[in-house]
């Protein structure tokens, strides 16, 4: 931080509800949710609807997709690590304490950190899923499916949006001059 900086950050300010309270509900409202809820709303309308089989319909999907979305959540997460490294590197240090004053920076870096929780969630829901599988409880695990479907595609979209965030940060650090 700059030394002429008389910027304090607090403690509540580094925390995820701190971040998330700057950054507010446009973390999860946004065009990702939309569309996570669209791709999830489509099978379980067909399944209750039009083949009228939802228990043996989202069983099935489960046992063919929990694993792959497992692994594809696990690998994700690293992933989005390394985007965070990415980005740090993109950020001019002379305009870093003028980022902290006005939170920009946490608004730059919150995104990373919701990324990481939903991909977290989502290794935590499949690995209940697949204990529920073993256990043969398949009374509550259609209903675990639909929300590891929806919180996987939000997921899945919301580090597409990343995507966007690190060009963003690229194209304004190419305006500045070392």
């Amino acid at each position: 931080m700059n030394p002429t900086s008389q910027y304090k950050l607090t403690y509540e300010q580094t925390t995820f509800l701190g971040l998330l309270r700057i950054y507010g509900y446009k973390v999860v409202i946004n065009w990702s949710f939309f569309w996570a809820l669209i791709f999830s709303a489509l099978p379980m309308s067909y399944s209750i609807f039009v083949s009228k089989s939802f228990t043996e319909d989202f069983n099935t999907l489960s046992k063919a997709l929990t694993t792959t979305f497992l692994a594809a959540s696990a690998g994700v997460l690293g992933i989005v690590i390394a985007a965070l490294t990415v980005t740090l590197t993109l950020f001019h240090n002379s305009l870093l304490s003028k980022m902290l004053e006005t939170k920009l920076l946490h608004t730059f870096l919150f995104p990373y950190w919701f990324a990481a929780t939903l991909w977290g969630l989502s290794i935590v829901i499949c690995t209940g899923i697949v204990i529920l599988d073993v256990f043969k409880l398949t009374e509550i695990l259609p209903f675990c499916f639909v929300l590891e479907l929806l919180l996987f595609l939000f997921a899945t979209f919301f580090t597409i949006k990343l995507t966007g965030l690190i060009i963003r940060l690229a194209l304004q650090r190419s305006q500045i001059n070392s």
